[in-house]
């Protein structure tokens, strides 16, 4: 399996947070990677290198929304499309960084894809689209990021370059990643009282709880005031 990340957050963030993160990121690259020390292949563009950027595989049934994503990311990434579940699986191959999965397919429910794609990309990491609130059953999905329709262009590429980056972090903070995203999805969306009841929930929040202290200073702060940055923009936009 490949190594997990995400984004998330557990209580409302201060705002500050939101114009400190990309920095804060990328200067403690050096701190949180174990594998590629180069800047993630977006910030290398933005610095002025030619070249098509890493593969986004954008699986998504609706043809406009399919298209406006595809138009968003095309200029940091090359983009593959797909409008089903099998044809996703068809055009994933180790190439695919990234991959946009719309929940609700004409030929099931995207996640049912995951295992498929994982294996198919050599590891891709994931950020599930739907049109509702998550269930709590996401709590124990293999997914890294998980966003909720209507998704903003603006919105998209900073979960892409996000995933993109994450890449690079050692599994340990991966983990932690994909699972405080999990919980930033749940905790805003759902009462607390029924997560506090939910096995699935706490499970997570043990997890995260271990895993947290393998996970180094300068990288807890980085991640930290990721999720915060994530957390703010969910209960900041528009319903």
């Amino acid at each position: 399996m490949r190594n997990e990340i995400g984004r998330g957050v557990a209580a409302r963030p201060d705002v500050s947070f939101v114009i400190e993160t990309e920095a804060v990121v990328t200067l403690n690259r050096h701190s949180i990677s174990g594998k590629d020390t180069s800047p993630p292949r977006h910030i290398v563009r933005l610095m002025g290198e030619d070249d098509t950027g890493p593969v986004v595989l954008v699986a998504e049934d609706d043809p406009e929304l399919r298209a406006l994503y595809a138009a968003r990311l095309e200029s940091r990434y090359t983009v593959r499309t797909a409008g089903t579940g099998a044809e996703a699986i068809d055009v994933a191959d180790p190439s695919v960084a990234v991959v946009v999965l719309d929940r609700r397919l004409p030929d099931g429910d995207g996640l049912d894809y995951l295992d498929h794609l994982d294996e198919r990309t050599d590891g891709a990491f994931v950020a599930a689209v739907t049109g509702v609130d998550p269930e709590l059953e996401i709590a124990t999905v293999d997914v890294d990021d998980y966003l909720v329709k209507p998704v903003d262009g603006d919105r998209l590429v900073e979960t892409v370059d996000a995933l993109d980056e994450r890449r690079h972090y050692e599994s340990d903070v991966a983990r932690y990643y994909a699972l405080a995203s999990r919980r930033a999805a749940l905790e805003a969306t759902h009462d607390p009282d029924a997560l506090r009841d939910d096995e699935r929930y706490a499970s997570l929040i043990a997890e995260l709880e271990e895993l947290r202290t393998s996970v180094t200073a300068p990288t807890a702060i980085v991640e930290d005031r990721a999720r915060s940055a994530a957390l703010y923009r969910d209960l900041a936009a528009p319903e």
